[in-house]
């Protein structure tokens, strides 16, 4: 803009006023140049004096009409911008930084800031500021009616002030009066930012000097407000879209998740239940559950699979109060709440097929027993019926050698038997009771009936954790000729019983002599019996650690011929005639040589050789 200095005291013609007008109305000068240029007019002499001083007042009003539309045309380019950048969706606070330096540019004020309305208290506080200068002014917060934006917030309407700490309409915050000293604002405008009719906050423009703020400033400054008040509004809107979206996502999610887990449920339901209503084993249920969850399916029986630690699940298997072992699941990913349930309907599903398992077993047992019972029973059975129910479980199969073992315990008949039971199906046997008795019925390939006997009752101490007694008889082929190797197996079982040797096995041909010329005798009849026999010799080995018995034992091993006895106990033939002599003292005299004593120290002997050496009367 050309600087017009205003001419020398000298009469201008009016031609130059006129031109120098038309300079200044193209140069867009300042007002203060037309009054300089009025003076002038005014110092013409002539007719056109008057002329000049009216064309020189109305290019004023044209100055002043143009500069008037250049301050809207800058309004409305910035309230075009402020529009623009609405409709951009950047940052609240961005937008809001850009509205206040527009309006510092548009109204050429020194600063501008907006303070929003605390929606808990109904306080004004900074959002954002341009221009200011000391970080007091950028935190004020001042109560509704105090200072220009608490009245603009309180009252709805602009609010200008040219002094603000003079003015005395203004109520004053010590503390915001400092701050606004401290930043050296003197004059301040505030216009609302609404909502309808609720005041969001205030955007101020001020100055550092005294100035007074026009309508059309006043004007601009609303309409840039109102611009605030729509992004604050916008922000508001667009983080509740956003929430809603957030949630309808959330719910989206939850919904697709649900479906996910019933379509698993779904599927696990399908896969599973015909594993349960055909029994299949727990194989199948094991690759069946892998196959559905993506890893590896362990069924712990027992309960005894070690801690559950490590696994990616544990679920145990429990029926009426009672568990009966644990379904794991391992792979690298961890399992989840859908996964979880299928997991527990699987482990429901391996508790109800160990459940049908176990009542088939109970069933089969039982029907075990009871062909072991048919056949022992007092009259003969249909034999033809008795071999299909045999065939039916694969026992007593017509081509193999059968032994049979009569067992006891001290402990009740039930849980041996029930032991018995396990063991024998183990070996391709069967288990019963007859006559209060526990008897098994057991194929062998090697070995006989007393390997078979020592065996059972070494298994079954163990399992049922106390000595069983066990007398065999056999083996024989055939359901017949199992029967009839029952009495001698009983026969063999009570005379262990009575001989003392409770918790041992053997076979009815192992016991010799005894075995075929006892039968029901109590183990006080044997013990009075070895008594008679051999008691003194007992006791007088006992007192001289003397060989008489061992001596006696060998004389009749070797056919009552002193010689081999004499080779066989390593000693001389005199020494063995002594022993004879002495022994016929011992014993009151030769009859133990001779029949029937003979018989009767043979039996002696050959008993005693069968009692335990605990057992020794």
């Amino acid at each position: 803009m050309t600087t017009h200095t205003e001419s020398s005291p000298t009469t201008d013609e009016p031609v130059d006023v006129l031109g120098s007008l038309i300079q200044l109305l193209a140069d867009e000068a300042p007002a203060a140049e037309f009054d300089a240029l009025e003076r002038r007019a005014r110092a013409t002499t002539g007719t056109e004096r008057a002329l000049l001083v009216r064309a020189v007042d109305h290019a004023r009003q044209v100055a002043g009409v143009l500069a008037h539309r250049e301050r809207r045309e800058r309004g409305m380019q910035a309230l075009y911008e402020t529009a623009r950048d609405l409709t951009s969706l950047r940052d609240v606070d961005e937008v809001l930084t850009a509205i206040v330096h527009r309006a510092r540019r548009l109204l050429a004020t020194d600063s501008t800031y907006i303070a929003l309305v605390d929606e808990q208290t109904g306080d004004a506080y900074m959002r954002v500021t341009s221009g200011t200068i000391t970080p007091a002014i950028r935190s004020v917060r001042q109560a509704p009616g105090c200072g220009i934006g608490g009245g603009v917030i309180q009252t709805g309407q602009p609010v200008a002030t040219s002094n603000y700490l003079a003015d005395p309409r203004i109520e004053r915050d010590p503390a915001v009066a400092k701050a606004v000293g401290a930043d050296g604002i003197i004059s301040i405008a505030g216009a609302p930012m609404k909502l309808g009719h609720r005041v969001v906050g205030t955007l101020l423009a001020a100055d550092r000097q005294e100035r007074v703020f026009d309508q059309p400033e006043i004007a601009v400054l609303s309409s840039l407000a109102q611009h605030a008040a729509i992004v604050i509004e916008n922000a508001r809107l667009y983080d509740q879209v956003r929430g809603t979206t957030q949630n309808l996502r959330d719910v989206n999610d939850q919904l697709s998740a649900r479906r996910q887990a019933l379509e698993l449920a779904g599927s696990a339901h399908e896969r599973l239940l015909p594993l349960a209503l055909t029994r299949a084993d727990f194989d199948q249920l094991r690759t069946t559950l892998g196959e559905i969850l993506g890893g590896v399916a362990t069924l712990d029986i027992d309960g005894h699979g070690g801690a559950a630690d490590g696994h990616a699940a544990v679920v145990p298997l429990r029926a009426g109060g009672h568990t009966y072992g644990r379904l794991l699941l391992d792979r690298p990913e961890p399992v989840t709440g859908a996964e979880t349930r299928v997991l527990e309907g699987a482990a429901q599903t391996a508790t109800l097929l160990l459940l049908m398992r176990h009542q088939a077993s109970i069933a089969e047992q039982d029907l075990r027993r009871e062909l072991v019972e048919d056949l022992l029973a007092a009259h003969e059975p249909d034999w033809e019926s008795l071999q299909r129910r045999a065939d039916r479980f694969e026992v007593l199969a017509t081509d193999m050698l059968h032994v049979v073992v009569v067992l006891s315990a001290r402990t009740p008949v039930p849980a041996l038997l029930d032991a018995a039971g396990s063991v024998t199906a183990n070996q391709g046997g069967l288990a019963g009771e007859h006559a209060r008795q526990v008897v098994a019925l057991l194929p062998v390939s090697d070995g006989g009936a007393g390997d078979t006997a020592r065996e059972v009752a070494a298994r079954l101490s163990h399992a049922i954790g106390t000595p069983v007694t066990a007398g065999g008889a056999g083996p024989a082929i055939g359901a017949r000729a199992i029967r009839d190797l029952h009495q001698a197996a009983a026969r063999c079982h009570t005379l262990l019983m009575s001989l003392g040797r409770d918790g041992h096995g053997a076979a009815i041909d192992e016991l010799g002599v005894v075995g075929k010329v006892l039968w029901a005798v109590s183990p006080e009849q044997l013990h009075r019996m070895v008594a008679r026999e051999l008691g003194p010799l007992l006791d007088y080995d006992a007192k001289r650690s003397s060989s008489l018995l061992a001596t006696v034992r060998s004389y009749f091993e070797q056919g009552q011929n002193p010689p081999a006895a004499a080779r066989t106990l390593a000693i001389h033939i005199n020494t063995l005639y002594q022993r004879l002599e002495r022994i016929d003292q011992v014993l009151g005299g030769r009859h133990w040589r001779e029949p029937p004593g003979a018989v009767d120290m043979q039996l002696a002997l050959h008993v005693h050789g069968l009692m335990p050496a605990r057992r020794l009367p």
